[in-house]
């Protein structure tokens, strides 16, 4: 079966200028589920820096080195950075327009508790306060030092100076 090519609408005219060029995603109402919104949120935002530890959602606390789980008040202004969740609604004339609005605290927490969500988000399975040296021995060079960020071959974030 081939890939399914993900076409996404930007912002643009006069919501792109308010806004920025940001994918527009359609809030979940009529006709549409929460599962399908949670599946369009995470291949926008899991390059984002939002992770999981376990089944659980994070993001990293820099000024603390530390990982904080996203609470669904959190996740709702962490999307409208990366997205422009949209409703749409009819004018008199019964022409159809987008209207740009944040997620509401239930739709957050059911994104979170979302499987497909959080299953898909990177995992953290170590995190270093500072870089840290690691062994890996099929590399050429057994030894290196892990840089700030997300290490995927370890799955270990690392804070430290950006």
């Amino acid at each position: 079966m081939p890939a399914q090519l993900h076409l996404h609408q930007v912002l643009s005219g006069p919501q792109g200028k308010k806004f920025g060029a940001l994918p527009k995603v359609a809030i979940p109402t009529d006709d549409e589920t929460l599962l399908l919104f949670a599946q369009e949120l995470l291949v926008h935002l899991r390059k984002h820096g939002i992770y999981r530890r376990d089944n659980v959602p994070v993001v990293p606390y820099q000024a603390k080195a530390r990982l904080e789980i996203i609470s669904a008040q959190a996740l709702r202004t962490f999307v409208d950075r990366y997205v422009a969740c949209a409703k749409q609604k009819y004018d008199q004339k019964g022409t159809p327009f987008d209207v740009i609005r944040t997620i509401n605290k239930e739709t957050a927490q059911g994104v979170l508790e979302c499987e497909e969500f959080w299953s898909g988000l990177r995992e953290i399975v170590a995190v270093n306060p500072v870089p840290k040296c690691v062994i890996d021995l099929e590399a050429e060079k057994p030894l290196r030092l892990l840089q700030p960020g997300y290490d995927e071959k370890t799955k270990t974030l690392t804070f430290g100076k950006d």
